[in-house]
């Protein structure tokens, strides 16, 4: 009893030295005023939650590629989205990406497994994260599109495989480039799946952050594919892309 006491009064005081703060607009979170323990666990206050940017479920699924062909071997590939990519999100993600910012990620990846939870009406076997070569990796010291998938994989209770994908070759960033031939001839040839697995029959959700022409994640797709898998679902953060009713 003594020990708890003690244990709490440390808690207690830590928190009152180093207080939890909003990764978005940095304000104190306090429990009864701008947060609840929930969001007060993901760092985000009640304000920025509000304020974040996720479609409605009608909303949330897109063909991969902006400007489809005919002869795609993948043309019913389909990607959700839960987000649009819209303040606070942009920023969340770059300072993922380019600022060492995980915790941005385990919010992120968090909020998309609550969501997908309602949305799948399937059950998947594996979340595979879009590799990063090993130099884009080192750089970085993490894999984004990883960060996000280890929250999705928790959230479903399926296993988060991040060696099953590797990119044998290291690209060009595909934000340098501009229309689809050259994005697409950018990654020919950059994905592989490593010899020792066997994925024949899967049921595979890719996991990136952001969707933009979708060659990235359709290339990703289109190895798994080839490997074996039986199913392949595109999982992304955020999009620019608007939804059109079909």
């Amino acid at each position: 009893m003594e020990t708890k006491s003690w244990r709490k009064l440390l808690h207690e005081a830590v928190h009152f030295l180093v207080p939890d703060v909003c990764m978005i607009c940095g304000r104190v979170l306090v429990d009864g005023q701008n947060s609840h323990p929930e969001t007060r666990s993901w760092g985000v206050c009640l304000s920025c939650m509000s304020t974040m940017p996720v479609r409605v479920c009608r909303e949330r699924w897109f063909p991969c590629l902006s400007d489809p062909y005919d002869s795609d071997p993948i043309k019913d590939f389909r990607v959700w989205v839960l987000m649009l990519y819209e303040r606070p999100v942009t920023g969340l993600l770059r300072r993922l990406k380019f600022n060492s910012s995980r915790y941005c990620g385990d919010f992120l990846g968090t909020l998309m497994g609550q969501e997908l939870k309602h949305d799948l009406d399937f059950p998947a076997d594996a979340v595979i994260p879009v590799p990063l070569s090993a130099t884009r990796k080192k750089a970085r010291g993490y894999n984004q599109a990883a960060v996000l998938g280890e929250k999705i994989a928790e959230s479903l209770d399926i296993p988060l495989l991040e060696e099953v994908l590797v990119r044998v070759r290291h690209t060009r960033a595909q934000s340098h480039l501009s229309g689809p031939y050259a994005r697409i001839k950018n990654l020919d040839g950059a994905f592989a799946v490593e010899k020792d697995w066997d994925i024949t029959g899967w049921t595979i959700l890719l996991v990136d952050d952001i969707l933009t022409t979708g060659s990235t994640l359709h290339e990703a797709a289109r190895v798994l594919y080839a490997q074996g898998a039986g199913s392949v679902v595109g999982i992304v953060a955020a999009s620019h892309r608007l939804f059109k009713n079909s």
